[in-house]
């Protein structure tokens, strides 16, 4: 232990000779976390220190499935999980102790800082994100908690997802099938076609003359808006059209056996299908939760908050029907209990009321009599709340903040947009190799079954240590 520290704070830690303990970083519900160094090689590591492991159920196995999860995703975005050391006891062991990557900050804490961000900080940031959101979303995972506090960042802007305690393998369940195969929906696909090489723009135009060079400009914007157009009624076309299988199918979703819990992602960050506890969502729900966060980082901006104390979420709601309801609702509107704070009201206010096409995607005809109690509100244009962001940024927000999830624009699409032209790189958009799944997901595991799968996953680790 070094000197100086306070050895009474690790007294009941058990983490062997390789590792040093330096100091707590913080604590919660599922324990403490300690940076602490690794002496074989002197690599800085974070120690989560989980307790009672076996307590609950349902939080054990949440636990199993992130180390599980974090042990096969390979990706320089989300965090590395380098060890579980492994206990004396392996009979009866109730603590877990385990090893991850440090970084230096989480976007929750940079956003409550006194700096600001300038918009280049805030596409690479984003970017970044959507990197690693698209490489889990082609292994089958939905993380399903996607909010500032798990993001971990560098100063170099590298973002690295963190907490996958509520995450999911959905490789085999039937109610996100859909949604899964709804990739590249509804989004102007014209960008590619508008697409220009900055480095070549001089050679192209050499041998123009002025007047040529302007005749040549006005028949680009002439043929630049026939492409929009033609788009946006491509666009609308589509829309119809998986409005009509989104009718179609509507008994058959509404009857689907539940397979993923829909009391996930924290409620500024909840996507509208969750707070409707729709049983069929996909991927649409992690880009919620980016473009939320997006929207977080763009009022670090200057201009959209002269200080750190005028920065909020863009939908901070307090309550969430039926999720978690306001105690006790001054009002009552068809029967249900209403208050502008509600966070499906808070979201309204923004992006504006749901038409009947919206809504298409609703099972549950209760959750569609909720819908239709809210009062009327029209879309706000995001750039009068964040005037500095700049068109491209604006637009891109304005496609990821999508009611219905498959008019929702997909992570590929994110990734096309001219938004992130300049910042691409193939490297950092890879995809996974394999499409992680548990066979033990649908079975009912006693203690002793799930010390076995801990366990399993220890010997992981100690085996490819031996090999080193």
């Amino acid at each position: 232990m070094r000197k100086g520290l306070n050895m009474n704070q690790f007294s009941d830690w058990e983490v062997g000779e390789d590792y040093e303990l330096v100091k707590i970083l913080g604590s919660g519900s599922y324990g403490q976390v300690a940076s602490a160094v690794f002496k074989p090689n002197g690599k800085k590591v974070a120690i989560k220190k989980m307790d009672g492991v076996f307590d609950d159920e349902v939080d054990c196995k949440r636990i199993l499935r992130e180390v599980t999860l974090l042990r096969r995703l390979k990706h320089p975005y989300v965090v590395e999980l380098f060890d579980l050391i492994e206990p004396k006891d392996h009979s009866n062991f109730d603590t877990l102790y385990v090893v991850l990557e440090l970084a230096e900050s989480d976007l929750k804490k940079v956003i409550k800082s006194a700096i600001h961000l300038q918009l280049k900080h805030i596409q690479l940031v984003v970017y970044n994100l959507f990197c690693a959101v698209r490489y889990l979303h082609s292994a089958n995972v939905l993380h399903r908690d996607l909010k500032p506090a798990n993001i971990l960042v560098n100063e170099d802007c590298s973002v690295k997802i963190c907490d996958f305690g509520l995450a999911r393998s959905i490789a085999g369940v039937e109610s996100a099938s859909l949604l899964l195969n709804a990739s590249k929906r509804f989004v102007n696909n014209d960008d590619e076609e508008m697409k220009t090489d900055d480095n070549h723009e001089d050679v192209q135009f050499k041998n123009v003359e002025p007047a040529q060079m302007h005749h040549q400009d006005q028949s680009n914007k002439q043929l630049q808006e026939e492409i929009k157009s033609t788009a946006e009624q491509s666009e609308q076309d589509k829309r119809k059209e998986m409005t009509k299988r989104l009718i179609k199918t509507k008994d058959l979703r509404k009857n689907m056996k539940r397979e993923l819990t829909g009391h996930v992602v924290t409620r500024w960050y909840r996507a509208p299908e969750l707070i409707l506890l729709e049983k069929e969502y996909g991927p649409a729900i992690d880009v919620w939760s980016v473009g939320c966060i997006f929207a977080e980082l763009l009022g670090m901006m200057k201009e959209s908050a002269p200080t750190y104390l005028d920065r909020r979420p863009l939908f901070p709601g307090k309550s969430c029907f039926p999720l978690s309801p306001e105690k006790n609702p001054s009002a009552e509107k068809s029967g249900f209990p209403f208050s502008t704070n509600d966070q499906l009201a808070v979201i309204f206010e923004v992006i504006g009321s749901p038409n009947e096409e919206d809504k298409s995607f609703v099972t549950d005809s209760k959750a569609v009599e909720y819908l239709q109690a809210f009062p009327k509100r029209e879309k706000v244009d995001l750039s009068t709340i964040y005037p500095g962001a700049g068109e491209e940024a604006i637009d891109l927000l304005h496609k990821i903040l999508v009611f219905n999830p498959y008019f929702r624009i997909s992570i590929d699409d994110c990734l096309e947009h001219t938004f992130f032209k300049k910042l691409r790189k193939p490297e950092k958009e890879q995809t996974s190799t394999e499409s992680i799944a548990f066979d033990w997901e649908k079975e009912h595991l006693d203690k002793a079954k799930l010390r076995a799968y801990f366990i399993d996953e220890i010997m992981h680790f100690k085996a490819a240590k031996n090999m080193q």
